[in-house]
């Protein structure tokens, strides 16, 4: 039950990746003009480059974990949901150790990326008793 609540959580974020990103990518509202003060300093120079970033490492990453832990019958998605959660929780992170500054968004992110780890940490605790990859139950 944990790995199906685990998956569906990944592809919920995918969602949201895929979803945000797209609102990115189409340039409307906050997201029309990028921030001066980011180029140079920040990894992305432009909306766009930060929109497809998300997309590929965030939407792909967690549809590729999600349907993995639907479909296969081990406990690699909760190392997958941690590692994803991780890169998630570093990236929201770099505008506060680069620029020094807090967006409202990066307080959305960090509490999506701590749910993620925690559920991976939980899962992997949960089951650990349980089938890993490979491993064949002996009682």
């Amino acid at each position: 039950m944990l790995k199906k609540i685990v998956s569906f959580y990944c592809l919920l974020l995918s969602l949201g990746a895929f979803f945000l990103g797209t609102t990115i990518l189409l340039g409307d509202g906050m997201f029309a003009d990028f921030p001066p003060e980011w180029v140079g300093v920040m990894p992305f120079t432009s909306w766009a480059s930060l929109a497809l970033f998300g997309m590929i490492v965030f939407g792909v990453g967690n549809a590729v974990t999600g349907i993995y832990g639907l479909r296969k019958n081990d406990n690699m998605v909760f190392v997958l949901a941690i590692l994803l959660g991780a890169v998630c929780f570093l990236c929201a992170s770099l505008p506060i150790i680069l620029l020094g500054e807090w967006y409202l968004p990066i307080v959305q992110l960090f509490l999506a990326s701590a749910i993620q780890i925690l559920l991976g940490i939980i899962g992997l605790i949960v089951h650990k008793g349980g089938k890993r990859c490979g491993e064949k139950l002996s009682y």
